[in-house]
């Protein structure tokens, strides 16, 4: 695949993929690494603006609770975590010096064995932060008049999206790279995720053309039960809803999986609209914690205070990150991928039910990344060669406008 800077402001299509700093696990057995689309966008940007971004430092202030992440071509990326630093954490923290920031999680789990959103672990969630600001800043250094950039912009959150405009074989593209991260170490947060047009990032995505351009959204290397279980080898997994999302990007995915000689699961039914499924979820999940609550107000023993804690700490640590994502009402709107309607298509990666016995948490690799690229290499050009009708579905279902988003001003 040859990948070039592009001489054109925007593409005839886009390539998004974000990190979602602490997005670890869901309800039901989900556990992902949620950082593979930012990884991926990084190593193609890679390839048409060449940088280095090992780590070649990383300063952990206990007197402040913040970790700085530097990498050799300049690159630095700056996060809190909520309940500070301990001397040892700042020791093991530096554990990932010489590693490549594009892998956040990777990272994360090097310096800490594992990582938890929701506040449970916020210094692993804080490194993953400030390590993906790190990628995202050595690009703006090295190639700033190439790169527009902006911050999430919006309450609590401290991450940032960046963009460009390549060329892949010929054929202008208009990518993405987006971090979604709060404040403290906390999270998951993510309503700037996939190519939903809020804020600060809505005028990046218009600058870049994203706003109307069919889109390939890049998504996370998961664990999910429904799918996965008794699976005995990775598989890439293509989704939309077909009824809502944009079947063109769809169809050039699945048949550019296939030309890799990738394995694929075909998904048209997911990301079901309109059902309410994130605020019937967060009252559930509510009233879980109440019953807990309550049975912990009445219990006696240390015995049984140690098992009902031991049960909410599983809730907050797991099944909550399946409700603090994405806002309810925007979930009905963009689903669960983050999709606009009508523009786009997921690729994501759905691992062996061996692979989690194993490594109980997916961490996203340097071949992984190497897969997903081939999988664009071949469905870029179908994609392209479907332009029009990709873009004639885009026009079709774009039901919305953006005070469809008023809630979340």
């Amino acid at each position: 695949m040859n990948v070039t800077k592009s001489t054109k402001d925007q593409g005839i299509l886009g390539i998004t993929g974000h990190a979602g700093a602490g997005h670890v696990h869901s309800h039901s057995g989900f556990v992902q690494d949620d950082t593979a689309g930012f990884a991926v966008i990084a190593c193609l940007l890679r390839r048409a603006f060449p940088v280095c971004t090992t780590i070649s430092s990383v300063e952990a202030d206990i007197d402040t609770g913040t970790v700085t992440v530097k990498t050799q071509d300049g690159g630095t990326g700056t996060a809190k975590a909520r309940r500070g630093i301990t001397p040892y954490e700042a020791t093991l923290a530096r554990l990932i010096i010489g590693l490549d920031a594009v892998y956040s999680q990777s990272a994360a789990f090097a310096a800490f064995g594992r990582i938890y959103g929701q506040g449970c672990l916020e210094l692993p969630v804080a490194l993953q932060t400030a390590t993906c600001l790190a990628v995202i800043d050595t690009f703006e250094k090295r190639y700033r008049q190439s790169f527009r950039s902006c911050p999430e912009g919006m309450q609590g959150k401290v991450g940032k999206c960046i963009g460009s405009v390549i060329e892949i074989d010929g054929i202008p593209v208009s990518v993405m790279a987006v971090l979604n991260a709060n404040e403290g170490g906390l999270g998951p947060d993510e309503d700037l995720e996939g190519n939903i047009m809020l804020g600060r990032k809505a005028t990046l995505m218009k600058e870049l053309g994203l706003d109307h351009l069919p889109t390939i959204v890049l998504e996370s290397k998961a664990y999910v039960p429904a799918i996965c279980k008794g699976r005995d080898q990775n598989a890439f997994w293509v989704r939309i809803n077909k009824d809502v999302d944009n079947r063109i990007v769809y169809d050039s995915l699945v048949r550019g999986t296939a030309m890799a000689n990738h394995l694929c699961i075909e998904t048209d039914t997911a990301y079901i609209r309109e059902t309410g499924e994130i605020a019937s979820a967060t009252r559930a999940l509510g009233n879980r914690i109440a019953d807990l609550g309550k049975a912990l107000a009445q219990s006696e023993t240390s015995r049984e205070k140690v098992q009902i804690i031991g049960e909410l700490a599983l809730l907050v640590s797991e099944d909550a990150g399946g409700i603090s994502f994405m806002s309810s009402r925007l979930h009905d709107i963009v689903g669960g991928g983050g999709l606009m309607p009508g523009s786009a298509a997921v690729l994501s990666m759905a691992i062996s039910e061996s692979a989690i016995h194993i490594w109980k948490i997916p961490a996203f690799t340097a071949q992984d990344s190497d897969m997903y690229l081939e999988v664009i290499e071949n469905a870029v050009p179908l994609l392209a060669e479907n332009i029009q009708a990709a873009n004639d579905e885009c026009d079709a279902r774009r039901n919305f406008n953006e005070k469809d988003f008023a809630f979340l001003s």
